[in-house]
């Protein structure tokens, strides 16, 4: 169910479009981006009759050339995080990370979520690694993680020291960004 701010309850479960939102959190573990001009129907006419045929789109890797934008990534979530995991080269230390996956940000809301994510790993990574997902049980601390972070962050006094100014940029323009944060 889920509850409106009137306080009106809804039977998500007794409609197609609340069945649909019951599956999205699912997305986040699939090869096969739906939506996408790829997976819609595509119609071929030939001389006698008219064939459909239907193409799904696959989640490629990093390297693979795709159409969305270099910075995003469309493998599923725990494809993501074992690649990260195997981007490390000291085994000790990619098993300490194994055994602290932090799930924050709102997306880590979905009922779930964490124990899913914990399920994935355990098949993605070798069993000598102990995968342990750890999500703040405070809804409000995991929505605004990010941001809590970043406040943080700025308010210390040795990262004012990296900051770019407005007027820095201006006179050096990006080269100067690219010479400071490599």
């Amino acid at each position: 169910y889920y509850e409106l701010p009137d306080g009106t309850r809804v039977d998500l479960r007794k409609t197609s479009a609340g069945r649909d939102l019951c599956r999205l959190p699912e997305l986040f573990f699939s090869d096969e981006i739906p939506f996408t001009k790829s997976h819609q129907s595509q119609t071929t006419h030939s001389s006698s009759s008219t064939t459909t045929t239907t193409t799904t789109a696959k989640r490629t890797s990093p390297t693979t050339t795709t159409t969305s934008p270099p910075t995003f990534s469309t493998l599923p979530m725990h494809e993501l995080v074992k690649s990260s995991l195997t981007a490390i080269p000291d085994a000790d230390v990619r098993k300490e990370l194994c055994g602290n996956i932090i799930l924050c940000g709102a997306a880590s809301l979905f009922p779930n979520l964490e124990q899913r994510l914990s399920l994935e790993m355990s098949h993605a990574v070798p069993s000598m690694y102990r995968c342990k997902v750890i999500a703040s049980r405070n809804t409000m601390e995991r929505r605004y993680a990010a941001w809590i972070g970043g406040s943080i962050l700025t308010s210390l006094g040795s990262f004012q020291q990296l900051w770019l100014s407005h007027a820095e940029y201006e006179e050096y323009g990006a080269v100067l960004a690219m010479q400071r944060f490599p």
